[in-house]
């Protein structure tokens, strides 16, 4: 896939097989028969909106790319020429991933460049006096940003911040609600969330998200599923968005998931077991093992989310625990081969801990087991079990358990 292969891997076969699929122009996908002047457009106002990927060397036809594609001649510094249209026609200049890629006979060239969703907008052209965003019409793809838009690009960060906390607050109301009380977790609340760290509009048709999304973002691996609720349960609907319970009463169980067409994920699940002592007392435990295994799988579906709804920009990555200050959480179960005779619990001296990391789209592939690594490390820390560093955990994820 051109939106998440390095993009020093990219080959000219697989532009040849990403447009013989036929997929048309959209807000974050545009086909450029030639290389010029235009190009700067274009990559500003993918910046300004989501970013997104531009093949050049393929003709349009009603938005798809023309076959079979003529590519464009091949000829010593391509990427050098596209440095330059950035850097002379940009401001503030745009950094994409470059990959020039050669036919067999070295004859032409197809160049994919790939645009992140920049964080010091806005981006503008023409000697900074025009602010271009992308939209999802074909015979217009790049429109002039209106006034509130171009506000919007500048104070970005606190306008994105209060719809964030919209986000979190919904889901947080509505739990209350089914559940019928204040506090629906009483012990080991935990939550996973991602959201577009600058979210502005609606990426998808929030009815889409049912039947075109949410199946396929499901994953699987060590004992686990995720996302818990689309496996187990149904989604219903509710407003931008969809939403689900699955409450087991007899085991004091509840996973609630929600989803909107912003592209916010909301994962919430109670996470203790209960343990029948010798005194006729009931330990809380907590299994850290779940929590590794599952944020795992936690970014894998992220990244299968964000890729349907062709946001390639940055995302803000969420794992919070709450009331965890009377819960023994057990350390991780020995690597697979390895008899471990200790049996070590440990109970936060924090009752709230939460940890976030703003990351970019690419990072969702080619960073993924460092970003489990880091954040589960100073989870592990902040529970006390200093121990449990990177190697501890490849070494699960190596050899089992």
């Amino acid at each position: 896939m051109l939106y998440t292969k390095k993009i020093e891997e990219i080959t000219y076969k697989d532009v040849v097989d990403f447009c013989d699929q036929q997929i048309r122009e959209n807000i974050s996908l545009d086909y450029k028969e030639v290389l010029d002047g235009s190009l700067a457009k274009t990559i500003a106002a993918m910046a300004n909106t989501w970013g997104g990927l531009i093949i050049i060397g393929a003709a349009d036809d009603d938005s798809k790319p023309k076959l079979p594609l003529k590519g464009v001649e091949m000829k010593e510094h391509l990427r050098e020429q596209i440095n330059n249209i950035i850097l002379g026609n940009i401001t503030p200049p745009v950094f994409p991933e470059i990959q020039v890629c050669v036919s067999e006979d070295n004859q032409t060239a197809l160049i994919a460049i790939r645009i992140f969703q920049s964080n010091i907008t806005p981006h503008a052209i023409k000697g900074n006096t025009k602010v271009y965003i992308r939209t999802d019409t074909s015979n217009e793809p790049e429109e002039l940003a209106a006034i509130d838009r171009v506000l919007w690009l500048v104070n970005k960060r606190e306008k994105s911040e209060a719809l964030k906390n919209i986000f979190f607050e919904k889901p947080q109301l509505r739990l209350q609600k089914l559940i019928g009380k204040a506090t629906p977790i009483e012990h080991a609340d935990m939550v996973m969330s991602a959201t577009p760290i600058y979210p502005y509009e609606a990426m998808i048709d929030y009815r889409k998200l049912l039947d075109g999304i949410l199946p396929q973002i499901k994953t699987s691996g060590h004992g686990q599923s995720f996302p818990v609720n689309v496996h187990y349960a149904q989604f219903e609907p509710t407003q931008n968005g969809s939403y689900s319970l699955i409450h087991k009463k007899e085991i004091d169980f509840i996973s609630y998931e929600e989803i909107n067409h912003y592209g916010f994920f909301y994962h919430r699940e109670s996470m203790t077991h209960d343990k029948q002592l010798g005194n006729g007392k009931i330990q809380k435990l907590c299994y850290p093992i779940h929590i590794l295994v599952g944020f795992d799988l936690f970014l894998q579906s992220m990244e299968k989310f964000y890729s349907l709804l062709g946001y390639w920009g940055f995302i803000e990555i969420k794992l919070s625990l709450s009331r965890v200050g009377e819960v023994s959480f057990t350390d991780l179960p020995a690597p697979s081969g390895k008899y471990k005779l200790e049996n070590i619990l440990k109970t936060p001296i924090d009752n709230n801990l939460c940890i976030s990391k703003v990351i970019s789209f690419k990072d969702l592939s080619e960073k993924r087991m460092t970003l489990v690594t880091e954040v589960f490390t100073e989870l592990a820390w902040s529970i006390g079990f200093s121990w449990i560093d990177e190697t501890t955990i490849n070494e699960l994820f190596e050899k089992g358990w």
